[in-house]
């Protein structure tokens, strides 16, 4: 008897410490909730969590604030999340270069499942192979056989070494069985006038078509599994002899590790409605996007995908970075 009143007295004590944190779940959220963007005002992560922003704050019944806190190509800002009390209330939005980051240097950077709840990706995007126009080529097989011919001296930029866009390129120089010279940028902004003009012959972009369009650059295939929507013409490379050549590009929202999952699920309930819109829609395909699930699923597997594919590279390219 004394056992079972003992017992009866613990669950008690128990539940009582419970209830906080469940009744705080239930009533969240009750004041303004901050993104942290961790790249450049203007660029597609920014973009691609202001298009939901509104619809999330009617959701929600709170002010949602981005805030841009870039560095150390979106380590900055995400070390700050990662920091933050795990109450819901300062989300990252991630992106696939935190990724890239973890592959290269585990030790000093970020890792998003291991530091992070994710709550659902906000856009999915696409790279496109792109030629410069003076390189007289219009096809992925007259790269191969050129650079066959004259191997290292045709040149690949990057957004960087160690970048997502550096990786893709050894991707390509392996699938390929070609060899190319890396050109790294500091963005695909500053590439773009090279490539335009010729003195960098291939890059990928996540920001081809206004270029493809204008007949700025040639566009030689992207990295999805079939035809990118607004890049009609631009075949998958995985279906010009590149294969298992599939490399998404996506953004999404994270809340510190430790997060109450009924917050994650409010605040994904409120992203998945609001990127179900005509809004959003029309937003993410003005950018070139797609909108994301909003979920924490498919995120989630679309992270260790990455993770298992640029940690593979790396290892199979033999690829060394500074620390």
């Amino acid at each position: 008897m004394k056992r079972r009143s003992f017992m009866l007295s613990a669950a008690a004590a128990l539940s009582a410490v419970a209830l906080p944190r469940g009744a705080f779940a239930q009533t969240f959220p009750t004041k303004p909730i901050k993104i942290i963007v961790p790249f450049p005002p203007g660029g597609p992560a920014d973009t691609a969590v202001r298009i939901p922003q509104p619809a999330m704050e009617k959701a929600l019944g709170q002010p949602i604030i981005v805030e841009n806190v870039a560095g150390a190509a979106g380590q900055v800002g995400a070390l700050r999340v990662k920091q933050a009390e795990p109450d819901g209330y300062t989300l990252l939005q991630a992106a696939s270069p935190h990724t890239t980051n973890t592959a290269v240097k585990p030790e000093t950077n970020v890792d998003l499942l291991r530091d992070f709840a994710p709550i659902g990706q906000t856009g999915n995007s696409v790279y496109t192979l792109c030629a410069s126009k003076e390189l007289g080529i219009r096809t992925l097989a007259e790269v191969v056989a050129r650079a066959k011919a004259k191997p290292g001296a045709m040149t690949i930029g990057s957004v960087g070494i160690g970048s997502a866009h550096h990786l893709i390129a050894e991707m390509l120089k392996a699938a390929a069985g070609i060899e190319l010279t890396h050109v790294p940028y500091r963005g695909e902004a500053p590439s773009i006038p090279d490539l335009v003009a010729g003195r960098l012959d291939l890059m990928f972009l996540t920001t081809a078509k206004p270029l493809i369009d204008d007949g700025r650059v040639i566009g030689l295939g992207v990295t999805s599994d079939e035809e990118w929507f607004n890049l009609p013409g631009v075949k998958p490379l995985v279906t010009l002899g590149l294969k298992d050549f599939v490399v998404p590009g996506w953004n999404g929202l994270m809340a510190p590790k430790g997060t109450p999952p009924a917050v994650v699920a409010r605040l994904s309930e409120a992203l998945s409605a609001a990127l179900s819109t005509d809004t959003a829609a029309r937003g993410f395909n003005n950018m070139g996007f797609k909108p994301g699930s909003g979920t924490p699923g498919p995120m989630t597997k679309q992270i260790e995908a990455d993770m298992r594919l640029f940690t593979a590279v790396i290892r199979e390219r033999n690829l060394k970075f500074d620390t």
